[in-house]
């Protein structure tokens, strides 16, 4: 049986290379563990600017540091995320379907008891 390498696209962004690549089922399981043990701080800008995806998973997906990905406009993040959900459309599947039953199960949970 043959190895295959990872899919790798190569995005320039004003004048820089930018190596997207494909998450291995390895990366993925780590990326979700990360998740489960993420601690409770809640980044709104990270996760809310553009819809599907976390600033944060950016450097997984890229070569592309956290301080770059902040020095960038919400235009240029979206033309890396548009490349990064074309050479992971799986991951990003997956992302979608988690996102669904954390929906559901939230619209499940019975509310908390009020404190007395």
């Amino acid at each position: 049986m043959r190895h295959t390498q990872t899919q790798t696209q190569t995005l320039t962004l004003d004048e820089r290379d930018i190596a997207v690549r494909e998450l291995t089922v390895a990366d993925i399981r780590n990326w979700l563990k990360t998740l489960e043990t993420a601690p409770a701080e809640f980044d709104l800008v990270g996760t809310a600017l553009i819809d599907g995806v976390d600033l944060a998973d950016l450097a997984l997906l890229t070569d592309l540091t956290p301080a770059a990905i902040e020095a960038f406009t919400p235009s240029q993040i979206r033309t890396v995320f548009n490349a990064a959900r074309a050479v992971n459309a799986d991951f990003f599947a997956l992302r979608a379907k988690l996102a669904e039953i954390g929906q559901a199960a939230l619209a499940q949970t019975p509310p908390a008891p009020a404190a007395t």
